[in-house]
């Protein structure tokens, strides 16, 4: 395997250990550097607007630095500099979800940058087909665009204990708990979800992650941020995973909660439905209240298919989405392109 280096550009990456925020582009940046990928990078792990100023700065001189291949994270924001100041390199650049499907068609001013970036890339890269077909529709030539996911780690995210699980978080042994992991906002379905909660009282919904906690009923339970050392024994402590989410590229925490064998009610939104199927979770309508209230009382009253959707589901993420092999062929892409 060639030994080249990467000049990474990524406007959302961890801060520390304990930050999940573009946890899986850092994932990304240490299983290339295990195959002898030397990487340069220029990141913003603040969410402060203010951060621009020294990602910007970072990323200017980087471009002057040596690397042969550069890559941005979020179009347009870590691809304007890269674009700019690429000096014959290969470029690529990859969406993620809503720099994808939302930002271009806010108005003509977002368009215009991403159709510049898009211009100026060598190679573009979604997070699923769904948002390749999307990036195809805007401008760009088919041949030139690649579907490669965000994969996970296969063996942190596995199967455990669900009764030591349940412990570690003090959860009542004997109640079916319907997991949300992730932030706290409207666009991922959480009010829809608080109201499915009050319709099904006798499941316990916990929540997962960071935001404003809204007003629910009894049977939520909300733990703020998790530690994501923890989060593959949160995921094991439940019986199913939920995302009513109103827009998603793909969605890391379907491939994560599959690969603990926990089934997923979720949206049929973005690139969800190339994850979920009948034979590994339930999809609905997006903003549906009945129909995931529906989903959840079937999950609660159907242990057995839930359990071999559960199984499915860590086949299918061992299959299409172990985080080695994606890295082999993101690897490939890059090499195809070196002199």
């Amino acid at each position: 395997m060639s030994d080249y280096t990467l000049g990474l550009y990524a406007n959302l990456y961890p801060q520390n250990d304990l930050d999940s925020r573009g946890i899986f582009i850092r994932q990304m940046v240490e299983k290339l550097e295990e195959n002898n990928v030397k990487i340069l990078k220029a990141v913003k792990k603040s969410s402060c607007p203010f951060a621009y100023a020294p990602f910007y700065t970072r990323s200017f001189i980087n471009c002057f630095r040596h690397s042969d291949i550069l890559q941005a994270e979020y179009i347009p924001h870590s691809s304007l500099i890269p674009s700019l100041l690429k000096l014959n390199r290969p470029l690529f650049i990859k969406f993620h979800g809503d720099d994808g499907y939302i930002y271009p068609f806010k108005n003509r001013f977002n368009m215009a940058l991403i159709k510049y970036s898009i211009r100026r890339a060598d190679h573009i890269l979604t997070c699923s087909e769904s948002l390749r077909e999307t990036i195809i529709s805007i401008g760009t030539d088919p041949e030139d665009i690649s579907a490669i996911a965000n994969g996970i780690d296969v063996n942190k995210f596995r199967p455990m204990d669900k009764e030591r699980c349940r412990e570690e978080f003090s959860f009542p042994p004997d109640t079916v708990i319907s997991l949300y992991v992730g932030r706290l906002h409207p666009m991922k379905g959480i009010g829809e979800l608080i109201e499915a909660a009050g319709k099904n009282p006798e499941v316990t919904f916990v929540f997962g992650g960071p935001g404003p906690v809204p007003a629910h009923p009894d049977n939520c339970i909300f733990l703020g941020s998790v530690n994501p050392e923890k989060i593959p024994a949160l995921m094991n402590s439940a019986d199913f995973l939920t995302l009513p989410s109103h827009s998603e590229g793909l969605g890391i925490v379907l491939l994560e909660s599959l690969a603990c064998r926990l089934p997923v009610i979720a949206s049929n939104v973005g690139g969800i439905p190339e994850i979920i199927s009948d034979e590994n979770g339930i999809l609905i309508p997006p903003g549906d209240v009945d129909r995931l209230s529906d989903a959840v009382n079937w999950m609660k009253e159907n242990p057995g298919s839930i359990r071999e959707m559960g199984i499915k589901g860590e086949e299918k993420v061992k299959r299409d989405y172990n985080n080695d092999v994606l890295v082999k062929k993101l690897i490939g892409l890059h090499e195809s392109c070196l002199p």
